[in-house]
């Protein structure tokens, strides 16, 4: 290795249809772009979707699209296994086709931006591994995390992968002490790099009327979210009906993100609360209007119970929305008292924070003002500095042989 130089290939994992994942390598990717200046540390990017160039193409990347068929990508998956691998090195096959085309582009270390079952198949190639959830142990119950071998997928690529990475990035204190507990990981090994949201504020852009638009009658609540079951839409339409019947009180609601076969289950049980009327369903909505979105709205309301941090809470904050967050500690962790805490067991608990948005500015702006202050604690140029602190750090290892 010229003792100057280090290669790092950049794998982008997500496309745009996986929604928060995408937001946070696309992210990354922008803050690479932005601040990334060392003449020493060379960055390659790498994509092995061709939706991957389309997708993020405005960020001008020069992203090398690699492509395995069905043959190679049976031989990657069996060097995960030691029998296999030994027989491999035996009759010296070799290196898996992608191993091979990160070597003639002399890599040194890889760098997956989201969880990647690649890992698992590189044999003499270090890497960092980005680990955000582990949902498929926390919340195990959900079907998306567990059934038709969802759970062994997972266990399989992160029992592989992260004892071999060289670095191991989540994005919060708890997201690492349930890494060491599950998986017995040095804590040496493992970096916190908190998230970041992906938006660009414009005090200038044109206003769409969104309860025009989509003809609203009241104030909406925004929930932008696929519709998985652990993003837990049910909840608020029970607190919808309970506004209703109860309080005599109609709230709209705003439901944006892909179906995942659980939408329509959740629009049949609006019918059967008989408050289809307050819920709408707009799928996914083009960029510009995601400001208005949550500018107009009440607040921002996610009731999922799958951590350890998500996005949205941190769009709501920097575009001033207050926010109601699921009650649980990795989320007290993420957004400390900026939000209002929902006890996901009482859907009352709902039903009063939302009535105090209505009725109380003052406790509204305080909220509005901590969540601003939490965007002010950690920002794009401390993410980047942490970064690079651990592409150093392999650089000045890596040095000591050829």
């Amino acid at each position: 290795m010229d003792s100057k130089k280090l290669n790092i290939a950049i794998i982008i994992s997500s496309e745009l249809k996986t929604a928060g994942m995408y937001q946070y390598e696309y992210k990354i990717l922008d803050i690479l772009k932005k601040y990334h200046k060392d003449q020493n540390i060379k960055l390659k990017f790498y994509g092995f979707s061709k939706n991957i160039r389309k997708d993020y193409i405005d960020l001008n990347l020069d992203i090398k699209f690699i492509s395995e068929n069905i043959f190679q990508k049976t031989y990657r998956y069996c060097l995960s296994n030691f029998f296999f691998t030994k027989i491999f090195s035996k009759i010296k096959i070799g290196f898996s086709y992608i191993e091979k085309q990160l070597k003639k582009d002399e890599i040194h270390l890889v760098y997956f931006l989201g969880p990647n079952s690649i890992s698992y198949g590189l044999s003499n190639m270090p890497y960092i591994f980005t680990l955000l959830d582990l949902g498929h142990l926390d919340i195990l119950e959900f079907p998306e995390l567990s059934y038709d071998g969802a759970f062994n997928k997972r266990e399989f690529l992160y029992s592989k992968s992260l004892k071999k990475s060289f670095r191991v990035i989540v994005d919060l204190e708890w997201g690492k002490k349930n890494a060491i507990k599950r998986y017995n990981l040095d804590e040496k090994r493992i970096e916190v790099l908190k998230l970041l949201p992906n938006i660009k504020i414009n005090k200038t852009e044109a206003s769409l009327r969104i309860k025009e638009k989509y003809k609203l009658k009241n104030d909406y609540i925004f929930y932008p979210a696929n519709f998985w079951a652990h993003k837990n839409h049910m909840y608020i339409l029970r607190a919808i009906k309970i506004l209703r019947d109860e309080k005599n009180i109609d709230i709209d609601v705003i439901f944006s993100g892909s179906r995942e076969g659980n939408l329509e289950y959740i629009l049949d049980k609006a019918k059967e609360l008989k408050i289809d009327d307050l819920i709408h369903y707009i799928g996914f909505v083009p960029n510009e209007e995601i400001p208005n979105l949550y500018k107009q709205s009440l607040s921002l309301v996610m009731p999922t119970y799958l951590g350890p941090t998500n996005i949205p809470p941190l769009e709501a904050f920097a575009y001033e929305t207050p926010v109601c967050y699921s009650d649980l500690p990795y989320f007290r962790e993420q957004v400390g008292d900026s939000a209002f805490f929902m006890d996901l067991s009482d859907p009352y608990s709902l039903v009063k924070i939302l009535l105090t948005i209505q009725n109380d500015k003052q406790i509204v702006d305080e909220k509005k003002k901590k969540g601003i202050q939490v965007l002010k604690n950690w920002n794009e140029e401390d993410f980047y500095k942490k970064l690079l602190d651990i592409f150093n750090e392999y650089k000045y290892v890596r040095e000591l042989w050829k």
